[in-house]
């Protein structure tokens, strides 16, 4: 009789469940549960208890936290990690990533991803580069270029734009060319980098 009752414990036990919903960005982060790895963008059943979750990936910060889940519980585990200097840098060139990072967005991460907006949305018409046909020297070259985050170019704001002109003269003909493709400079920091001939 009383290995009955064992058996009976053990299979009530056995059969609550719970749900973990998983979405991290990036994709290939690696998510650990009790040391236990767990498919990313998945649903997962799981037994009610609780957790330590460990979140990870080379080059970028490693988050852990602890989650508790009741029986026919659902807990969603939707996060993101930060590069190793604590920025969202990574997901500039990753832009599936950053897809599942606006799924996944807290108020800090939505109020980044605006901002990226604006050098996504000029990419679309930069690097632009013309030259003065009209001198017997096409020496009035303009080349045009976005850069972002904390660098040698970038003091004041989050992205800036690169004008490389060689006199000087087209400058202001280039940036009504980006006013007339729909972007106001003066979203930007400007640098100018003035070269020679």
């Amino acid at each position: 009789m009383a290995v009955l009752v064992v058996i009976l414990v053990i299979v009530i036990h056995v059969s609550k469940t719970a749900t973990v919903d998983i979405k991290v960005a990036p994709i290939d982060a690696t998510v650990e549960l009790n040391g236990t790895k767990y498919e990313n963008l998945q649903s997962h059943n799981i037994a009610p208890g609780d957790y330590q979750v460990k979140i990870s990936m080379e080059g970028m910060q490693t988050k852990e936290f602890e989650i508790s889940v009741e029986n026919d519980g659902f807990v969603r585990i939707w996060t993101y990690l930060l590069d190793e200097n604590g920025r969202f840098e990574y997901y500039m060139d990753h832009s599936d990533d950053a897809e599942i990072l606006k799924d996944v967005a807290d108020d800090e991460a939505k109020a980044w991803l605006e901002e990226l907006s604006q050098v996504w949305g000029i990419r679309e018409v930069l690097p632009l580069t013309f030259s003065n046909t009209f001198e017997e020297k096409a020496t009035e070259v303009v080349s045009i270029s976005v850069r972002w985050g904390e660098n040698d170019e970038c003091n004041e704001k989050a992205y800036c734009l690169i004008i490389h002109d060689f006199t000087g003269n087209n400058t202001e003909k280039a940036l009504s060319m980006i006013r007339d493709a729909g972007y106001d400079p003066n979203d930007y920091e400007l640098v100018f980098e003035k070269g020679s001939d």
